[in-house]
């Protein structure tokens, strides 16, 4: 019983093993017939994809040879259209102007001209590089260009103007240009056929000769002759292994306006080397399924084991196609847009359910009635759109019409479809995506409004404006009384400022304006000219419109130029004045400014010594005196030189959100004081790149903040908007709206706000202090900075305050995030151990200061740092102890008895070691003048009084860590 049971289980094992090897044969049979169809499919795919790659590389290669040329060609007759027959006739700049324009133009197409031939009446001239680049000319007193018969020869005549445009076109070489252009890839070939005859590119030049087999080049050239783009499969000759491969051509015929011949672009591969890579790929592909089906052969047993698990990844497979649909959906409701396929009679077979969130109506309502949704007067556009392009066999269309929503209101969509063709090019249906762009539309129609809305108001303006290129050619005008020009505005279009204005205001604009675009500055000029009413003045101002364009604005001032002569002794009169006011400012500057320095120096040693907590009250009040005191000399300071015209603006590239977040930043500390929250926006269109004086829009916002933190109500809120919009291309007008909800301003008081030394309440009571001089340096800088400044106010409701500057930008990605610095970073070096710093940075120092207050604290100073400095009361005795002895460091005094700072330093810097020691300036005097007098004078820094202790501290370091680098 027990043997009959064994055999019937050996017998099944036996079966079992029979339909194991079976299976395994029909295993390995369908394995290779897999892999040779795939194989094969793919190698159809390459060499499929390699001819659309060559169809599309023909066509564009033909079409940007078409673009060049029809270029030059215009450019060729833009330059006959703007010769003059009296050129060489006259002497002075209409000759070199000629030549400069035939040399750009040249140089412009230089890869398509060969040589150029310009005919006036009494002359004729050429113009060519020879071999070693140089430009050439030649006259030729009497010649007729359109004598020479040449087929790259071109003959151009402007009978108006008797004067002819003659030049020779040199085909290989702009073609070879542009065929090198277009990189294809290994094993293949670059041809172009022109007259029945194909030339192959090699390296930079063309041989001529027959590449394909005849019957490809008979069929290529049939198609060429009508006109027909072609692709076909041929054989070409190989010189180097002198053997014919087969290979896979593609061309586009083309015609060149006005040359009266036929061009084709043939670009071929080698059809070997396509699939050439594949087959030792597929050797080991098939050698691994091989290997694969042995370890399959071993585990088939466990397959009942591994259906489960089959099982559990198709789940998991399901889920994840369940997550694609989940997140197309997504996607579809983020952009607001639904999919639809219709049927090529145009019935609606399907539709996306998004469309009840975009357009309201249910899938049924939709995919029944959505013709008669669409907007009437868009309906034609839309059908003739969809009859083009399939008439044209186009795969993709797009367009943009009004559609009607459920609730009776018109939207802008956008429709992308993908068209759909049989196998025989018959037109299958199409599947396509509708998607909502009403709210874009809306803000271009806003843009175009803003536009608009800018060209009328320069319309509207009296001055006289034009608008250049950077070469002085007249682009576009706005003028109210042509009676003030020369000529009718229209007529100096196209022609340049030498050409309109008479000798010699022509050659001082035009330098006038390569100034403006050299140093992208507002440059300034006087212009006199004799019109039929008599002589008129006018001020012109040149400035950049962006890089391409410069803008003019001219105002008549005859009237102001008439009370000139009687206004000139007042004129001196007020210069004098305004000298001696600012040599009383130096001077008050400085006479205020030491005592100061010594008063806060005493103060900030006096804080780093053991103090109570009372103590340290009253440091710290007459510190915030000190500080306010040096403040409003500063105010001071900054308005007079805004009055006397030395307020200079420095043009710079910087990060606008980063500076606008670091200027918040500062009054942190008073938010948190007065429990108030700032509401921060900057509008999106606003660039991440400003072009502006960065410092003094720093200024203006934080006077202007300043005055909305200091009297705004405890736990209210400030809100700054800041928005902007373009102004002719690269300008940009920056909008500022800072509100605050304190105690407001009474309307009387509003217009007398920016004037200097104003306050709303003057009386002896009043709660908040100060110059008077914020708001009134805030608004002459707005005003410097092409703006203006508008204050509205409601007693007990709060104020805004909202001003504009104008500015540039640049059109660059900018992606760097903010991150504030701490506030301690800068006061790091003063929690040092000071008493070390001589340990740590070793040098010796010399101190000049003549004041005795400041000499005090400075000594006691560098005592507390552990240094003992050589002291000298002036000039004369610091040079001499400079003869006799070698210091590290200098600290010198601006202004001194017997011997000044300036004049110290010059004679220590003409002494033998005298550009050893660094020398570092001390004054209490802040004008750029004297700072820049000490720099050229020979100091390697300069300190303002009241100084630091950290830029002193900052100073040594600098000092000791460069002379350690020696």
């Amino acid at each position: 019983m027990n043997q009959e049971i064994n055999n019937n289980l050996y017998s099944k094992i036996r079966e079992s093993h029979r339909w194991f090897v079976v299976l395994g044969i029909i295993v390995v049979l369908l394995i290779l017939f897999l892999a040779y169809s795939f194989f094969v499919a793919l190698s159809d795919n390459q060499i499929n994809t390699r001819k659309q790659f060559l169809a599309k590389q023909t066509e564009q290669t033909a079409k940007d040879i078409q673009m060049n040329f029809a270029k030059t060609y215009e450019d060729m007759v833009f330059f006959i259209n703007n010769l003059e027959p009296w050129t060489y006739e006259r002497t002075g700049n209409e000759q070199l102007a000629f030549e400069k324009r035939a040399r750009r133009i040249f140089n412009n197409h230089r890869n398509v001209l060969d040589t150029v031939f310009v005919r006036f009446p009494n002359l004729a001239v050429s113009f060519y590089f020879d071999e070693q680049n140089n430009f050439i000319k030649k006259t030729y007193p009497e010649w007729d260009g359109s004598k020479i018969e040449h087929p790259g020869f071109l003959w151009l005549e402007n009978n108006n103007k008797q004067v002819a445009l003659g030049f020779f076109i040199d085909i290989k070489k702009f073609f070879a240009d542009e065929l090198n252009n277009h990189y294809l890839g290994s094993s293949s070939e670059k041809f172009f056929y022109q007259n029945e005859t194909l030339f192959k590119l090699s390296e930079y030049a063309f041989s001529k000769g027959d590449h394909l087999d005849e019957r490809t080049l008979k069929v290529l050239a049939e198609d060429v002759k009508i006109g027909l783009r072609g692709g076909y499969e041929g054989y070409f000759a190989d010189s180097v292994q002198q053997k014919n491969h087969q290979a896979i051509i593609h061309q586009y015929p083309f015609n060149l306006y006005p040359l009266d011949q036929t061009f084709a672009i043939v670009y071929l591969q080698d059809k070997k080397s396509i699939s050439s890579g594949i087959f030792e790929t597929y050797f080991y592909l098939l050698m691994g399924l091989l290997l694969l089906l042995v370890i399959v052969l071993l585990i088939l047993y466990k397959f009942l084991k591994n259906v489960h698990l089959s099982n559990a990844i198709l789940a998991k497979n399901s889920d994840e196609i369940n997550e694609l649909f989940r997140r197309q959906a997504l996607l579809l409701h983020e952009t607001k847009g639904f999919i639809y396929f219709q049927e090529a009679d145009g019935s609606m077979s399907s539709v996306g359910k998004e469309v009840e969130e975009v357009l309201g109506f249910s899938r049924e309502d939709f995919s029944k009635n959505f013709k008669k949704y669409i907007h009437p007067e868009d309906m034609d556009s839309v059908k003739s759109l969809l009859d083009q392009a399939k008439a044209d066999k186009k795969e993709v269309i797009s367009h943009e019409f009004r559609f009607q929503q459920s609730n009776g209101e018109y939207i802008r969509v956008k429709f992308f479809e993908k068209l759909l063709y049989d196998d025989l090019g018959i037109f299958m249906g199409n599947v396509g995506i509708c998607t909502d762009i009403n709210e874009h539309y809306l803000a271009q129609q806003e843009i175009i409004k803003s536009e608009n809305r800018l060209r009328a108001v320069l319309k509207s303006l009296p001055d006289i404006i034009f608008i250049y290129d950077h070469s002085g050619v007249f682009l576009d005008y706005y003028v109210q009384d042509i009676s003030l020009l020369l000529m009718p505005p229209n007529d100096s279009l196209g022609k340049n400022i030498l050409e309109v204005l008479p000798s010699p205001a022509n050659e001082e604009a035009f330098d006038t304006l390569k100034k403006a675009v050299k140093t992208g500055k507002i440059q300034t000029y006087e212009l006199e000219l004799k019109l039929a009413s008599g002589s008129h003045f006018y001020e012109v101002r040149f400035f950049k419109l962006d890089e391409a364009k410069v803008i003019s604005i001219a105002r008549e001032v005859t009237s102001q130029k008439l009370w000139e002569n009687g206004l000139q002794e007042a004129k001196e009169a007020a210069e004098s004045a305004n000298k001696a006011k600012s040599e009383f400012l130096a001077n008050m500057s400085h006479e205020i400014r030491t005592p100061m320095n010594g008063l806060l120096g005493m103060i900030s040693l006096l804080e780093n010594t053991p103090l109570n907590e009372r103590q340290k009250k009253y440091i710290q009040i007459t510190k915030d005196s000190g500080e306010s005191l040096l403040g409003i000399i500063n105010d001071i300071l900054d308005y007079s030189k805004i009055e006397a015209g030395k307020f200079e603006l420095k043009w710079e590239s910087f990060h606008f959100r980063k500076e606008i977040k670091k200027i918040i930043s500062i009054f942190s500390g008073l938010l948190a004081q007065k429990n108030l929250k700032l509401n921060l926006s900057i509008h999106s269109k606003i660039p991440e790149m400003i072009i502006s004086d960065k410092d003094k829009i720093g200024q203006i916002l934080f006077n202007v903040m300043g005055n909305a933190v200091k009297f705004s109500k405890n736990n209210s809120e400030i809100d700054i908007d800041i928005s902007g919009e373009s102004i002719m291309d690269n300008s940009f007008m920056l909008n500022f709206k800072i509100k605050d909800y304190g105690i407001g301003i009474p309307k009387e008081k509003i217009s007398i706000l920016t004037d200097p030394f104003t306050q709303v309440d003057s009386t002896n009571t009043r709660e908040h202090t100060g110059t008077g001089l914020g708001l009134a340096i805030a608004h002459r800088l707005i005003e410097l900075m092409g703006g203006s400044m508008q204050i509205e106010s409601e007693l007990g409701k709060g104020s805004t305050f909202a001003f504009n500057i104008f500015s540039g930008f640049e059109n660059v990605a900018f992606h760097e995030e903010y991150s504030s610095s701490r506030v301690d970073q800068e006061n790091g070096e003063v929690q040092e151990d000071l008493n070390k710093l001589n340990g740590l940075y070793p040098i010796d120092i010399l101190l000049v200061e003549d004041n005795d207050i400041n000499l005090q604290f400075m000594e006691m100073l560098f005592h507390q740092l552990g240094y003992v400095p050589s002291i000298a009361k002036d000039g004369e005795e610091a040079v001499k102890m400079v003869k006799k002895q070698h210091f590290d460091l200098i600290f010198m005094d601006y202004h001194m008895p017997k011997l000044d700072g300036i004049k110290a330093v010059e004679m220590i810097r003409d002494l033998p070691n005298g550009h050893i020691p660094k020398i570092v300036g001390l004054s209490a005097s802040v004008f750029k003048e004297d700072i820049e007098r000490a720099k050229i004078a020979g100091m390697d820094d300069y300190l303002t009084k009241p100084v630091q202790i950290t830029s002193i501290i900052h100073q040594i370091k600098t000092c000791a860590e460069a002379l350690a680098k020696k």
